[in-house]
């Protein structure tokens, strides 16, 4: 088994790794992604389950999100493997997003990566602060409601 040491800069690479220019999808990055999403849903706190490919809350569990979820499976376990270790020992991998109101103008959020191995140990990253890039862009299709109030609140 190798040292367990070795394993401490995982989640920071992890972090790295998702929120990167390498992960880019249709209209955006996954930071733009995560920021418009929680944006139109009015969501501040967001957990993303790496291991199980899991979005919390519910509603933002979109492809676009979830999409680039098993590079960072395949990273965890090269990783693992590179340092003596079956490439199942990490049982948990999370993020655990945060949009605080002071920096919603400048869109910027705060991300926490936080890993579980089978012995209980458990590895955490930096505080990361994390930017949207691209402009804001619609995630989800209006509701027949809302189009209805666009219409009549554009017509006043």
């Amino acid at each position: 088994m190798g040292k367990k040491k070795n394993l401490n800069g995982l989640p920071n690479s992890l972090i790295q790794q998702y929120f990167s220019t390498m992960f880019y999808y249709e209209k955006g990055y996954m930071a733009d992604w995560i920021w418009n999403a929680a944006n139109e849903k009015s969501v501040k706190d967001i957990r993303i389950d790496i291991i199980n490919q899991k979005v919390f809350p519910q509603e933002l569990q979109i492809t676009q999100i979830t999409s680039q979820l098993h590079f960072l499976q395949q990273t965890i376990g090269k990783e693992l493997i590179n340092n003596g270790f079956p490439d199942d020992f990490i049982m948990k991998a999370v993020f655990e997003i945060y949009i605080s109101p002071e920096n919603r103008i400048r869109k910027i959020f705060g991300c926490l990566a936080i890993l579980e191995d089978k012995d209980g140990n458990v590895y955490r990253s930096r505080p990361y602060a994390e930017m949207a890039y691209e402009n804001n862009f619609q995630v989800y299709k209006p509701t027949l409601s809302e189009r209805l109030s666009r219409i009549f609140i554009n017509k006043s």
